[in-house]
């Protein structure tokens, strides 16, 4: 399998105008689907930044691959870890896990930011590097490396894939578990670009939301429906 620019402009092209229709579906239909909603469109638009990545590596601005690269980077440390469990937070109505879940997101803005901070004051702090038609981030933190790769993306597979796994919804569960895969491969068969191709294969599956938002909210008009023949019964004899 390749990897390139155009791979990465192209899931953008889908992606981007597919997470403004699944935003669109979500307002219209049921709010809480909200911030799953906007996986399609942050997703596309992590695959630009990893496509301007591409092109400078490739000798467009070598000068910016840093910043393109941390424009990536913001996605993986800062946003994902956060954004999922406050999107299957918002679609849980029970107490303990909906407190549970805000904890994960605090946790995990904290630790997101302890890694991507430094490399955000000091860009020449991450390497980024082409093996294997993949990209290779490999950020040198100022605490150096305490635990083993394995441990780490192993705590980071959690976080993102657990609150989702939990959801009382089934389809939300079912896209936590496809999400879970994608980690599983892409940790056992691209060990040499985990984070580039992991975030790839998780963006193309985020096309399943405006599936799940189509099946899962309800109607807009349906619960008008309802009342209007709730309230057409009551007035029989």
């Amino acid at each position: 399998m390749c990897f390139s620019a155009t791979v990465s402009f192209g899931a953008a092209a889908v992606l981007i105008p597919l997470g403004l229709h699944t935003l669109q579906q979500a307002w219209r239909s049921d709010h809480r689907f909200l911030a799953l909603a906007t996986f399609p469109l942050l997703f596309g638009l992590q695959q630009c930044s990893e496509g301007l990545t591409w092109l400078n590596l490739g000798g467009l601005r070598p000068e910016y691959t840093q910043t393109s690269a941390l424009g990536f980077l913001f996605f993986v440390y800062l946003l994902w870890p956060v954004l999922v469990p406050l999107a299957a937070r918002q679609l849980d109505d029970r107490p303990r896990p909906r407190a549970a879940l805000l904890l994960l997101a605090l946790f995990s803005a904290s630790m997101g930011a302890l890694v991507y901070l430094p490399l955000l004051l000091n860009p020449n702090g991450l390497t980024v590097t082409i093996v294997q038609h993949s990209i290779l981030y490999e950020p040198h933190l100022l605490f150096g490396e305490p635990w083993n790769a394995w441990i780490s993306r192993t705590g980071y597979a959690l976080v993102v894939t657990l609150p989702l796994l939990i959801s009382p919804w089934a389809n939300v569960r079912l896209f936590g578990a496809l999400v879970a895969l994608s980690l599983i491969l892409s940790a056992l068969y691209f060990d040499h670009a985990f984070t580039s191709v992991w975030c790839f294969f998780a963006a193309l599956l985020s096309i399943f939301i405006r599936r799940l938002i189509r099946l899962d909210a309800p109607h807009p008009q349906a619960g008008v429906i309802s009342a209007q023949i709730t309230a057409t019964e009551a007035s029989r004899p």
